[in-house]
């Protein structure tokens, strides 16, 4: 039997299995996709420690730490989870089936996507599901903003700092964002709202996204119009799912948006199942990677306290330093 098996091979759960490691925990990490979304991160400049990186190489840098510290991890889906006499018992995909005295999530939240021709070929090559990750090259280019809350006003805004020109397409007919966004949407010279449209096609030279095409409802006619726009970015900010579904049966409490509730030791309402990383609701997580592995390595330090009944020891290189 395992003392934790991670599910989620994400930046949260690799960080949870270093952690877990250097605490001598017996643990395993189970994730159908290794590194998760930080994998589509075409160039991350806001992870300290590295001035540029890919979300590729950073994934590889996290699975072969974990790896080395002592981490067992598994490329797989877990479909069930049930209680068992001092723990809980986990069955796979593949056929498989562990036992682990404590659980972390940290399956993260699953962009949205717009499932429309040309997504897949253009991710990374155009089409981006953070702004704040990437690059910040969008000096006097043509960028269009997909979504009508928040987060896709925010991205607008900052994109429109440097770029000549920013699309929102939304499919409503007023945003459902905050009023000082919808203030601020308004009033930025960059920023053109457009309204009752959805986009049905990416389109580019093969190497990167050139334009998009967009069908546009007329209320009044109960028409629609087919438009392209030319565009150097497209950002796709539509909100995302939280992988939850798996601790539903287990009676773990979620928030109204469909995040996992937990305290502020990262427990859920099940006691030894924890949570880490974007599935737990907003008070813990701003989506971002940095969030995702500090909550990964408390969620870990939980655990151990959880099992041994007693304060984790703090981490420093080799040495195990006791709090007083």
């Amino acid at each position: 039997m395992y003392d934790l098996i991670v599910i989620g091979a994400g930046p949260a759960g690799f960080t949870a299995s270093i952690y877990a490691s250097c605490f001598g925990l017996k643990n395993l990490v189970i994730g159908k996709m290794i590194g998760g979304q930080l994998s589509y991160a075409p160039d991350i400049l806001n992870y300290p420690g590295f001035e540029e990186i890919s979300g590729v190489e950073l994934t590889e840098k996290m699975l072969n730490q974990a790896k080395k510290r002592g981490g067992e991890i598994v490329m797989d889906m877990v479909y069930e989870i049930s209680k068992i006499e001092g723990g809980f018992h986990l069955k796979t995909q593949d056929g498989k089936e562990f036992d682990a005295r404590t659980i972390i999530l940290a399956t993260g939240v699953e962009r949205r996507k717009l499932n429309v021709p040309g997504e897949i070929e253009y991710t990374n090559k155009g089409i981006q599901y953070c702004a704040t990750c990437g690059r910040f090259d969008y000096l006097q280019s043509v960028a269009a903003v997909v979504g009508g809350a928040n987060a896709a006003c925010q991205t607008a805004a900052q994109v429109a700092h440097s770029a000549k020109k920013v699309y929102i397409v939304y499919r409503s007919s007023e945003l459902r964002c905050d009023e000082i966004w919808k203030k601020h949407m308004v009033e930025h010279p960059n920023i053109e709202m457009i309204y009752n449209a959805n986009v049905v096609e990416i389109l580019g030279d093969g190497q990167k996204l050139t334009k998009i095409k967009i069908s546009i409802k007329d209320p009044s006619a109960s028409s629609l119009q087919t438009k392209e726009l030319a565009i150097d970015r497209l950002f796709i900010e539509i909100g995302g799912v939280p992988g939850t579904a798996l601790l539903i049966p287990l009676g773990v409490k979620m928030d109204p948006g469909g995040f996992i509730s937990v305290d502020e030791k990262l427990s859920t309402s099940v006691a030894g199942v924890f949570a880490a990383g974007d599935v737990v609701g907003h008070r813990y997580s701003i989506e971002q990677i940095t969030s995702a592995v500090g909550s990964g390595a408390r969620a870990a330090s939980y655990v151990f306290s959880f099992l041994k009944q007693q304060i984790a020891p703090t981490l420093w290189g080799s040495s195990q330093i006791k709090r007083n």
